[in-house]
């Protein structure tokens, strides 16, 4: 979504999607319609590119995709309890810390980088809160705080900033997290607007398609510069422009 987003802005963006499965992202990112407008490689390439098990990628093929980027979002994740989807290391120690940490260390050395957005989750600063310490019984969320500390301390060693998005139950196309509805006990679905607040507060909804909003906003927005927030959807009309500049100079004071 935030790919489809970007290319929407019509800014001349060069987006490179690395992703486990080419084919599967492909699928997702070109549907039909797409494809017969030519849209394909009109500044868009995505790279197959492993970060977990026994074929994962090294470190300079890792660079090698980054390489030239002003801008890096790292949306990555597993499931929170065992499934078949943990199969061939996919855990979230995997996934959430130790993959994110690879990014983080490797885009230290790509001069051109300006900032890193990470999306990760709320709940990461209240584990020992329900629901939680629940949710948290496989370490997803530790594993999730211990990515967000690479990516500050790879900000502070190599001078790009950082965004760390930390969004409530994802709902609305393509997936639906319906397994933990019950656990967080919110509705599925919201309008487009968002509550926005520092550090890790909220509970809640967050539709998808906020949450993509709000990581062009930290690509794109001059304010948003060092922040971490929660974020969950609500009934009030989108955020303008300017309204989330003034978010973003509100966390930092």
């Amino acid at each position: 979504m935030v790919t489809r987003k970007l290319r929407a802005r019509m800014n001349n963006y060069n987006i490179c999607v690395v992703a486990r499965n080419a084919g599967s992202a492909k699928e997702v990112l070109l549907p039909a319609d797409d494809k017969e407008l030519g849209l394909e490689g009109n500044g868009l390439t995505i790279e197959e590119l492993n970060l977990v098990g026994d074929n994962k990628a090294t470190d300079d093929e890792l660079k090698s995709a980054m390489e030239g980027a002003s801008g890096i979002v790292i949306s990555v994740g597993t499931t929170a309890f065992p499934t078949k989807r943990w199969n061939g290391g996919n855990t979230p120690k995997a996934i959430d810390e130790e993959a994110v940490s690879r990014i983080a260390k490797c885009a230290s050395d790509i001069s051109t980088l300006r900032r890193i957005v990470l999306l990760t989750s709320v709940g990461v600063n209240r584990t020992n809160e329900m629901p939680f310490l629940i949710l948290n019984l496989f370490g997803v969320l530790d594993a999730k705080m211990a990515g967000e500390d690479a990516v500050k301390a790879a900000s502070s060693e190599s001078g790009f900033s950082y965004s760390i998005i930390r969004p409530g139950r994802l709902v609305g196309g393509p997936y639906t997290n319906l397994d933990l509805a019950k656990l967080f006990k919110v509705d599925g679905g919201a309008s487009n607007g968002v509550t926005l607040e520092s550090g890790d507060v909220l509970l809640g909804d967050c539709k998808r398609d906020v949450t993509a909003e709000a990581v062009l906003q930290c690509l794109e927005n001059v304010e948003c510069t060092d922040v971490e927030f929660s974020m969950v959807s609500n009934e009030e009309p989108p955020l303008t422009e300017s309204e989330w500049g003034e978010a973003f100079v509100a966390m930092r004071t």
